[in-house]
């Protein structure tokens, strides 16, 4: 008899175990009476924005730029969020800046009203399950959320918008503490993006992270301290027409001939000039995507034919100059590029990219550079291309100048950009184009044309003396 009822009470001991034991959906469950279930949420607060793939020098941290105001609206079931940066000081893009998102819709606010972001929506959506509360109801709608006991936490995987693994760590006391995912740059391939929180507070009932880190590439983009939380704040982001509209426009490259081998390709915000030489092409300039670089190649290779792309030439390494790189690897160029560039872009060029695979993920090539430290001298009798690493510049810490000295062309990128012919010129001349003039001087560039890698195109170099009064 005493057999039977230990047997009994065991039994029912067991049992209980199993009811308790732990699944992604009961973890999910006890995080949101922990931390609260609002259907919006609204956060401000101050901190610093690191301006990814802008770094001073390659392999260094994001510029680090102060915000004096920052406020993000979320509404899930919408789907919809509304992001409002205000820095401390001037900076690219505007002191203020408003980025918006709705579904697969995506566009910024401006003193011109919205402007279709079509290509950032898909990032912008994933960005509201990388939040707290998000990552809590994107893995319970998911489907697909798995569970990893840990020491003390709780790790939750699951997929978002069918291709992000999505792994988030929640503490014991079931508050989300890390949301870490994997996402696609042109530059570094697959990178990750790892959101941190810590320090929660009730707000209204909700609880929320009053500290927020986060990191892309390896290095700092958002730091924030949070001063104000509204759970449920009323937000509905209708999707403008013009942004409901909007198709993403095809790649276009214009070629222009600024002397007999040289071309100016343009159609776009960023600039490539290619070269004739003897035994093949050189290409000044890699910018933006893929895309765009497999566009460039193929006008080049139109221009020039039945000649391999030789050379990829660089002015520096930022992400925006840089986002074809790869594409040139992978068409057998050899990337000539400041030496400081060089141990960072080997890395670069051979990382893995399965989110959005590439032409050097689909058959890689063995990179092949060309580092310049000092004047770097490119081509031959047909036509000489002229390498000079500079400084001085306060957009980066390393910048090379491009000069072809029989037609007498300067490529160079951001210290001067064209703008309309008929402008009137700055009130004070930008640092960055004084010390571009200066440079030219120093080296005695007879230069006669400029080509620049932003700006309306080609101008003479008339253009940039008015344009810094000299």
């Amino acid at each position: 008899m005493h057999k039977k009822l230990w047997l009994v009470a065991a039994l029912a001991i067991a049992l209980a175990g199993c009811s308790r034991a732990k699944t992604a959906t009961s973890v999910l469950g006890d995080a949101q009476e922990a931390m609260g279930n609002p259907t919006s949420i609204q956060y401000a607060g101050t901190g610093v924005d690191g301006f990814f793939g802008q770094a001073i020098n390659a392999g260094q941290e994001w510029p680090r730029r102060e915000l004096s105001a920052y406020t993000r609206a979320i509404n899930f079931d919408q789907r919809s969020a509304r992001e409002e940066l205000t820095f401390a000081q001037p900076t690219f893009g505007g002191q203020q800046q408003n980025t918006q998102v709705n579904g697969d819709k995506a566009w910024n606010v401006g003193a011109n009203g919205p402007a279709p972001q079509l290509a950032a929506a898909e990032e912008r959506q994933l960005g509201i399950w990388l939040t707290p509360h998000g990552f809590v109801k994107g893995a319970m709608a998911a489907g697909n959320a798995t569970l990893t006991e840990m020491e003390g936490a709780s790790l939750i995987s699951f997929t978002a918008l069918g291709k992000y693994k999505v792994d988030g760590t929640l503490d014991a006391m079931n508050l989300v503490t890390k949301v870490e995912t994997t996402i696609a740059s042109p530059v570094l391939g697959d990178v990750p993006l790892v959101a941190t929180y810590s320090d929660y507070k009730d707000f209204s009932g909700v609880q929320f992270p009053a500290t927020i880190a986060i990191e892309q590439g390896g290095f700092s983009v958002r730091e924030l301290t949070v001063t104000s939380v509204t759970p449920n704040a009323p937000l509905d982001l209708p999707v403008p027409e013009n942004v409901q509209s909007a198709t993403v426009p095809p790649v276009q490259v214009v070629s222009a001939m600024l002397a007999p081998g040289v071309w100016h390709l343009t159609g776009g915000s960023h600039h490539s000039v290619v070269v004739d030489l003897t035994d093949g092409i050189a290409v000044i300039e890699a910018p933006l995507t893929e895309e765009r670089s497999l566009a460039v190649i193929a006008e080049a290779k139109k221009l020039v034919p039945n000649k391999p792309i030789r050379y990829l030439l660089t002015t520096h390494h930022h992400f925006d100059h840089t986002g074809g790189l790869r594409t040139y690897v992978a068409e057998g160029a050899t990337i000539v590029t400041h030496q400081s560039n060089v141990p960072y872009f080997e890395k670069a060029a051979v990382a893995p990219a399965t989110l959005v695979p590439d032409m050097q993920a689909k058959s890689p090539k063995t990179p092949t550079f060309q580092g310049v430290a000092e004047k770097t001298v490119i081509g031959d009798a047909k036509q000489m291309i002229e390498l000079y690493p500079t400084s001085g510049d306060l957009h980066t810490g390393e910048y090379t100048l491009i000069y072809l000295p029989r037609p007498r062309i300067l490529v160079e990128a951001d210290a001067f950009s064209p703008g309309p012919a008929d402008a009137p010129p700055p009130p004070m001349p930008p640092p960055n184009a004084v010390t571009l003039y200066d440079q030219v001087q120093t080296l005695k560039l007879n230069v006669g044309t400029i080509a620049p890698i932003h700006g309306r195109g080609a101008v003479p170099m008339a253009e940039l003396r008015r344009f810094i009064g000299r």
